[in-house]
C-alpha cells in the first residue's frame, strides 16, 4: 500500500472529511501501515476521515480487518466518521465477505 504521490497523504474534502488516498494492495503485508496511519490521525485529532481506495488493486481479509478496525477506532471518537471511496475490486471484496454494510460508502465509480 502506498500513499498516492499525486496527492498529499491527507487532504480536506469538500464535505469536511480528511481524505487519505491509498494505492496498491491492501493485504496482510500492508494493513499494519493503514492501522498506524489511523492511530496517527486520531492522535492528531483527525477523526473525520475518508479513505480513498480507488487505486487499491487487491483487498484481502487482513485489509478488510484493518478497515473494520479503522471504523471502530474512528467511530469511538467524538464525532468520529469513516467513509470509504471504493473501486469495483474493493466493493467486490466487501460484498463477498458480507462486510460492505459495515461501511459508509461514498458514491463514485464502481459503486
Amino acid at each position: 500500500m502506498q500513499i498516492d504521490p499525486a496527492m498529499p497523504a491527507v487532504a480536506l474534502t469538500g464535505d469536511g472529511l480528511e481524505r487519505l488516498r491509498l494505492a496498491g494492495p491492501l493485504t496482510a503485508v500492508t494493513a499494519p501501515e493503514l492501522r498506524a496511519r489511523i492511530r496517527q490521525a486520531v492522535a492528531a485529532g483527525r477523526t473525520r476521515l475518508m479513505i480513498d481506495l480507488q487505486a487499491v488493486t487487491v483487498l484481502d481479509a487482513s485489509g478488510i480487518a484493518a478497515l473494520l478496525e479503522a471504523r471502530r477506532v474512528l467511530e469511538a471518537q467524538p464525532s468520529g466518521t469513516l467513509v470509504l471511496c471504493a473501486n469495483p475490486v474493493v466493493c467486490r471484496a466487501l460484498k463477498d465477505t458480507g462486510t460492505i454494510t459495515a461501511f459508509a460508502l461514498s458514491a463514485g465509480p464502481g459503486m
